[in-house]
């Protein structure tokens, strides 16, 4: 099937969950795969260097390290500064990216999660056209035992309420995992809600609960640095958009 585009896709996660890693992997595999115009935007003005040419760049506009130097903040303040000047040019930065023509355009985050999800990240990907989704990126290894699992998909829902865009989980670094867990990821993940414990009867009650609001999804294991589930990753940005589809 085809997608519906300009197909914008923004990469969030927590810092080290390989955001900017898994932007150019998937970016490298739709172009020489499918044959996709893709386009990169990097949102992330803390960023030393870029496996990738962006199409835009907010270090055009402020860095982190030249708001150290200008304000005389440490690294944590400038970043939030910077997240508020892209809240309050949101308008002026979605523009500029609209005229980015691609069919595809992946748009890489910044590694403080929260201070994006906070400050203008939302105001920003409403004002693109086309259909938006994000892509939330999780350590293989943070989602191996109950407390993990159930943590990932409280900070999904999170990310989908505050973006207000649809928001599928993919788990990197499947690579790092022992063989057998490694498929395990690969084919869906693991049944935990068996694990002894009170960590997982807690678990298992807030999954639970979390079955109410979020709706019927599955995570993806992939290796950015690899090169690997990328096929997975792009048949399940599919699903998305598809009648018929089985996201579970």
């Amino acid at each position: 099937m085809s997608l519906p585009l300009p197909l914008n896709l923004a990469v969030l996660g927590t810092a080290g969950s390989g955001k900017t890693t898994l932007t150019s992997s998937f970016g490298r595999w739709m172009e020489r795969r499918l044959g996709r115009k893709v386009a990169y935007v990097n949102l992330d003005p803390g960023a030393e260097s870029l496996p990738f040419r962006p199409s835009f760049d907010i270090r055009r506009y402020f860095t982190v390290r030249g708001l150290m130097r200008k304000h005389g903040l440490g690294p944590n303040g400038a970043m939030v500064r910077a997240s508020q000047l892209l809240e309050r040019r949101a308008a002026r930065f979605a523009r500029e990216i609209r005229k980015v023509g691609s069919e595809v355009r992946l748009l890489d985050t910044p590694g403080q999660l929260e201070v994006f999800l906070f400050h203008g990240g939302g105001k920003l990907l409403s004002q693109l056209d086309g259909t938006t989704l994000s892509l939330f990126l999780l350590e293989a290894r943070t989602v191996l035992d109950p407390a993990g699992l159930t943590l990932a998909r409280l900070l999904s829902l999170s990310v989908q309420l505050r973006l207000g865009v649809p928001t599928l989980c993919v788990v990197n670094k499947v690579d790092q995992l022992d063989r057998g867990l490694e498929e395990e990821l690969r084919e869906g993940l693991p049944k935990l809600e068996g694990m002894p414990g009170v960590e997982a009867e807690l678990a298992g009650r807030l999954s639970s609960l979390l079955r109410e609001f979020l709706p019927p999804a599955r995570l993806v294991g992939v290796s950015a640095r690899r090169g690997e589930g990328m096929e997975r990753l792009y048949d399940l940005v599919q699903e998305v958009f598809c009648a018929c589809g089985d996201l579970t």
